[in-house]
């Protein structure tokens, strides 16, 4: 069975996506529309990339602390 991937490598691919669809935007003559709509669509997958990335610092933080005082 493959490793779960953590949510930093979640957050990473998800930011890679909305990279991606940035850069696929359309140039010359465009409907604003479509721009709006790509722009917002990049922007709700940065939105969820965010989120991963606090989940991820929730984890690290339960993690250190459930540690006991003398770990450290």
């Amino acid at each position: 069975m493959a490793a779960v991937p953590s949510y930093r490598e979640i957050a990473e691919r998800t930011l890679g996506q909305a990279a991606q669809d940035l850069n696929a935007m359309p140039q010359g003559h465009v409907a604003s529309t479509e721009i709006q709509a790509r722009a917002a669509k990049a922007q709700a997958i940065a939105t969820i990339a965010a989120a991963q990335a606090l989940l991820e610092i929730g984890d690290v933080l339960r993690e250190n602390l459930k540690r006991p005082a003398s770990d450290a």
